[in-house]
């Protein structure tokens, strides 16, 4: 009777110790996991981020620059050095 008591307190000591080791390797497999998908993210995400960077880097270098035009002036003026009437020239 001794024996069966130990033998069924084994046979619930072994299999209450399986679950919990069950419970602790699925614990540790779902942040294994959980850490896989968030450097999954974060890679794809820098590389979005570069890829953007450089984009916009791209049409900055390659933008036409931009002229000085040098305005045109209206016929009937000139410079003058007093006042900015329309027939004042330098003399």
């Amino acid at each position: 009777m001794k024996n069966n008591i130990h033998l069924l307190l084994f046979v619930f000591l072994l299999f209450g110790g399986v679950y919990t080791s069950e419970a602790q390797i699925l614990k540790k497999l779902g942040k294994r996991a959980e850490r896989a998908v968030e450097r999954t993210v974060e890679r794809r995400v820098e590389r979005e981020t570069e890829k953007s960077t450089d984009r916009t880097l791209d049409t900055i270098i390659d933008a036409p620059k931009k002229s000085k035009k040098k305005r045109k002036r209206k016929k009937g003026r000139e410079k003058t050095i007093i006042g900015n009437t329309k027939n004042d020239t330098l003399l």
